[in-house]
């Protein structure tokens, strides 16, 4: 089975995706930056992967430090 990436264009779609539980099970890409002020950045870190388009990624395999 192939792997899906969730595409997330504004903050809204990614909210909507981490609201739905989605982020624990697909791949996400953000066509924005990441914004240190994320209120859901706990939630960033149960996901399956995330990236920002500026280089920033998360997934619960790690954290960045």
């Amino acid at each position: 089975m192939e792997q899906k990436v969730l595409i997330a264009d504004t903050q809204a779609i990614l909210d909507a995706f981490l609201d739905n539980g989605l982020h624990r099970d697909h791949t996400i890409y953000c066509q924005f930056p990441h914004c240190t002020k994320n209120n859901d950045e706990q939630r960033l870190f149960e996901a399956q992967y995330i990236e920002f388009n500026d280089g920033y990624s998360c997934s619960k395999n790690w954290k960045m430090l």
